[in-house]
């Protein structure tokens, strides 16, 4: 909740800046101009932190109701994964312990490959590809893939992963992100239902449009308040179906 107030706040002001200082090159810099400019940014800004604010809590909410079920599915994550991997402890006689290596680490499911030969990581991986569904983030642990710097590691278990991913991840929807050491894979998203935009954009047009008409109507000057306040409504409709189409990436 704190978060959610200091974020809509910080961005509130950037806004309330940025478009007081849109509207001083736009109305002039004498004394009506300026209070006209100030007045401009503030709406702007209170409308933007305002809407900000409406989706960081109801985003809040939605994740205090489904913490507990979220730490289910995270629990059922690792006993899939472990399951699905009890084999790689029979290939290595033991040496590779599926316990030790598939768990939580700062939350995220991690999947640590050392012990394991290119093979038996590029069938690991083949198979992780295949329980896609019951899965979110994971992080794979690879080593470097240099002797040199990492001594028990396989060099041939990163290029092994990276070359079945390549091929695979994005048909099950998993975003590769590769860092020294390691790689994560990322959901990219559930795309929201028809039910799920028609919400969110009843939610934030009104607001969003309001805001937006208000602004450009300002910006457009006395002469053309009619054609700025029309274009500031049809952006806010614009920028509002953008907002409600975004793709959940809560795993």
């Amino acid at each position: 909740m704190r978060d959610a107030f200091v974020i809509s706040t910080v961005i509130g002001l950037m806004v309330t800046v940025m478009g007081s200082m849109m509207a001083f090159f736009a109305t002039g810099m004498d004394e009506d101009g300026i209070i006209s400019s100030l007045r401009t940014g503030f709406v702007l800004g209170l409308g933007v932190g305002t809407v900000v604010l409406m989706f960081a809590l109801a985003r809040v909410r939605n994740h205090a109701e489904k913490g507990q079920a979220r730490e289910e599915s995270r629990a059922a994550e690792v006993a899939v994964l472990r399951e699905e991997m009890s084999h790689l402890s029979d290939e290595t006689d033991g040496a590779w312990d599926v316990g030790e290596r598939i768990r939580r680490e700062r939350g995220v499911l991690t999947f640590d490959m050392h012990g394991l030969d290119a093979p038996m990581a590029a069938g690991a991986t083949e198979k992780l590809l295949g329980i896609r569904d019951r899965l979110q983030r994971v992080r794979i642990v690879t080593g470097r893939g240099e002797i040199l710097h990492d001594k028990s590691a396989d060099p041939g278990i990163r290029p092994a992963v990276l070359q079945r991913l390549r091929i695979g991840a994005e048909a099950v929807d998993w975003q590769v992100l590769e860092k020294a050491g390691s790689i994560t894979l990322r959901p990219m998203g559930i795309a929201p239902t028809n039910t799920q935009k028609a919400r969110r954009f009843a939610i934030f047009v009104v607001p969003m449009c309001t805001v937006m008409g208000f602004t450009f109507r300002d910006l457009a000057g006395s002469t053309m308040e009619e054609q700025g306040l029309a274009f500031g409504i049809v952006a806010g409709v614009l920028l509002t179906a953008l907002l409600s189409s975004y793709r959940d990436r809560s795993g």
